[in-house]
């Protein structure tokens, strides 16, 4: 199974744009070290700005990684077990990295960019199994607050744009790899627009599951502070989202799409990683649940390190507990 965790090394995915690399290698070294102690097998890299793309060098920034780096730490990764995934994230809420071509969206010379760099990192990740293509929370409106130019796609467009992205790493030889936003909240058009066999998705949960475990939205108030607090429920679980893809997550994996569920200590529920890894475990059709991702969602540097450390203990300590203790 797939054990994996996921990793920043861009940073301009959201609503800010540094000017350098924020990316520590003693940290990298000290994640790789935890990785292979709590046995993850696979590390999801979100390369964004961080990369010195031989295709379009005017999108990385200072300190970014130079294409004999990556290949590096492709094989270095290899050697101590590791598969190390590229992942690109295509959607509108997440591209920043993109830099003036995300102003140019669904034009015939975004399409050339975005075919440009998947097909440039399948090769500098030595033709990986999956290359992750992001496109989570396209349309959600509480990144638009932040954001200096609000644009999304909806409708036919966005199943196109989907299916272009899907189209350029299946090309390569590589299963595209999305977050399972688009199936979990529009299931029917997403099956009619993605085949099963097209796509692997992650759906993510990042409180509790079991009832027993639920979070009181009142011992959350950075939540309520920020605006993004689940207002108007007694507990975080019970907001339509964690909701929605527990729910759809099964579905989806017994209606055949291959999975690769996603916890995280990021809400802080000391039950999440267990809570997800029990749930989907005993619920999903063994034959699509390929395995299980965490994902800290901190800068790597050192003063993150112990967050990223704990995710990878906490999955591990799920794993044990519910897979492999069954």
């Amino acid at each position: 199974m797939i054990w994996s965790l996921y990793v920043e090394l861009g940073q301009n995915m959201w609503f800010t744009e540094d000017p350098k690399l924020d990316f520590e290698d003693a940290a990298w070294d000290i994640l790789l070290e935890n990785a292979v102690k709590y046995g993850i097998n696979q590390i999801v890299l979100d390369l964004g700005e961080g990369v010195q793309y031989e295709s379009h060098p005017e999108l990385a920034k200072e300190g970014a990684w130079s294409p004999d780096r990556v290949r590096a730490e492709v094989q270095r990764c290899r050697e101590m077990g590791i598969e190390l995934i590229p992942k690109l994230n295509f959607s509108a809420t997440h591209h920043m990295w993109l830099g003036e071509y995300r102003r140019m969206m669904s034009t015939p010379i975004y399409y050339k960019v975005c075919r440009d760099l998947i097909e440039e990192v399948a090769e500098l990740f030595d033709h990986p199994a999956y290359i992750h293509i992001g496109m989570d929370e396209e349309g959600d409106p509480q990144f638009f607050k932040n954001l200096d130019m609000v644009h999304y796609r909806q409708g036919e467009l966005l199943w196109h744009d989907l299916r272009y992205l899907c189209d350029c790493v299946l090309a390569c030889g590589a299963k595209p790899w999305i977050w399972a936003d688009m199936c979990m909240y529009e299931p029917e058009a997403f099956r009619a627009h993605i085949p099963y066999d097209d796509v692997i998705l992650s759906p993510w949960v990042y409180f509790a599951i079991r009832r027993e475990h639920w979070t009181l939205v009142k011992s959350k108030q950075r939540y309520i502070d920020s605006n993004e607090g689940q207002m108007g429920v007694e507990y975080m679980e019970e907001a339509p989202i964690w909701q929605t893809m527990t729910r759809e997550g099964v579905i989806a994996a017994n209606d055949g799409y291959k999975s690769v569920p996603c916890c995280s200590v990021w809400g802080e529920c000391e039950y999440c990683s267990d809570d997800v890894v029990e749930h989907f475990y005993n619920h999903c059709d063994k034959e699509n649940l390929l395995g299980f991702m965490t994902a800290p969602w901190v800068r790597t540097d050192r003063k993150s390190i112990d967050n990223i450390v704990l995710s990878m203990q906490k999955l591990a300590e799920a794993r044990a507990k519910f897979v492999e203790n069954r």
